[in-house]
């Protein structure tokens, strides 16, 4: 058979789908995709999946959930945390592998829709600038005005100097780096998806190679002195550029391609992740102590874009890939699949403007006066930064403004019932799904979505 795994073939592409064989009886709550006859649930199918209808894959919700749950503990922790310790510089080295769960999930969601059924390039670029480039554009000039606002005010010139800066090397603020380097993954899909295609049944070489390239990128950044020519100017503008996070793309491309075996070889090898995961933890501590030894002070210590990431990244995602993949296949998962859903719609919202909220947060002085502990501290401002985040968005995406803000097409109130359409299954081999970061997945019925 030509086409397995959900690799892509020429020689398949426009053959047409042979008719479902029939099927057994299926006991009440079990479902399988049509023609399948293995046991083990599909990758692809969703809790309560009805006949004809796509899907929602819930574990990606929650995935981008936690994601971003975990970027707020970090940016309070550098708040209460002024000069970290050893331990508070730890968790934050430990939490930055929400980077590589940005990218792989960027990159699966992407691959999940396109790759079989490839947009028009013109539409896609829209469309993507649309929800990308005019919130970074719009993000990165109003924290400009936060961060420069003295300069603004003494200084017009050389703060317009800053502000042009910022947008060309994402350095308006801390987090924006992450709308620039999306904004090169949509750029670039229609060469990832020749490059995956063109690599069918060597996907293991490829991944190996874009690991090389990430790593060389990563030794760059982590370099301690300055370098010369080129090498300077990477370790410079680096943390902004699609290398230094190729591994983390390329792994979620692969994974949307592959997502049957992808899924099956995870659910079956959760202790392996398990042990995987927890040595990983004890390597990048021993990374991190040799660090600090070695004379880094703890905040150099504990950055993002450092070699031992590329080690402990891949853990961090299948082991967070595991657990929502447990999580979702629970009777009565907590959180609800709606507020999972939920909480992903509003997820890129809550990064973009969390920043800001915890910045006025510190310039108000409500930082400094919380009067417990630095832990005690930490959890209290982070759920005050959280639910300010959730609720700015949730508000945002009930207006026109909200494609522009927070990268979401404006939420409508649920349709009647009569003017619901149902799906209709695509033919195999094609799956369709969110080509946004904060959209929620859904995938093809025909494939066992």
């Amino acid at each position: 058979m030509a086409l397995s795994f959900g690799t892509y073939d020429k020689r398949t592409a426009h053959v047409r789908p042979a008719p479902a064989p029939a099927r057994a009886p299926e006991s009440p709550g079990r479902e399988q995709a049509p023609g399948q006859t293995d046991p083990t649930p599909s990758s692809r199918t969703g809790p309560r999946a009805a006949a004809g209808r796509r899907p929602h894959l819930y574990r990606v919700d929650l995935m981008r959930d936690i994601a971003f749950l975990c970027v707020i503990v970090v940016h309070v922790i550098g708040v209460t945390y002024p000069f970290p310790g050893e331990g508070p510089a730890f968790t934050q080295l430990v939490l930055h592998s929400t980077r590589a769960v940005f990218f792989f999930v960027s990159t699966f969601v992407l691959f999940h829709s396109v790759y079989g059924r490839p947009p028009r390039v013109g539409a896609f670029l829209t469309k993507r600038f649309k929800l990308l480039g005019v919130p970074y554009l719009l993000w990165s000039t109003a924290y400009w005005v936060l961060g420069d606002h003295e300069r603004i005010r003494h200084d017009l010139p050389g703060a317009l100097t800053d502000l042009r800066g910022g947008i060309v090397w994402g350095g308006s603020w801390y987090h924006l780096y992450f709308l620039l380097v999306s904004l090169q993954i949509a750029v670039l899909l229609p060469l990832f998806v020749k490059l995956v295609r063109a690599c069918a049944g060597r996907h293991v070489v490829l991944l190996a190679v874009t690991g090389v390239v990430q790593l060389a990128a990563l030794v760059v950044l982590f370099h301690e002195t300055p370098l010369s020519g080129p090498l300077e100017w990477y370790r410079v503008h680096g943390g902004m550029l699609l290398p230094t996070y190729g591994f983390f793309v390329m792994a979620g491309a692969l994974a949307a391609v592959h997502l049957d075996a992808f899924h099956a070889w995870i659910l079956g090898h959760t202790r392996t992740i398990c042990v995987g995961t927890l040595a990983m933890l004890a390597l990048t501590y021993a990374w991190y102590r040799h660090t600090v030894a070695a004379g880094r002070d703890t905040a150099t210590a504990s950055i993002a874009t450092q070699p031992v990431s590329l080690l402990w990244g891949p853990f961090a995602v299948l082991a967070l890939y595991a657990v929502a993949t447990r999580w979702e296949r629970a009777r009565t998962p907590f959180p609800g699949r709606s507020a999972a859903a939920l909480g992903a719609q509003l997820a890129f919202g809550v990064y973009l403007v969390h920043p800001m909220i915890l910045r006025l947060l510190e310039l108000s002085g409500f930082a400094a006066a919380l009067p417990w502990s630095p832990a005690a501290d930490t959890a209290a401002l982070v759920a005050v930064v959280a639910i300010g985040s959730a609720g700015f968005a949730w508000l945002v995406s009930r207006t026109p403004l909200s494609p522009w803000l927070i990268g979401r097409e404006r939420a409508r109130g649920r349709r009647p019932a009569h003017r619901i359409r149902r799906s209709v299954p695509a033919p195999s081999g094609q799956q369709t799904g969110s080509r946004s970061f904060a959209e929620p997945v859904v995938s093809n019925q025909a494939s066992g979505a």
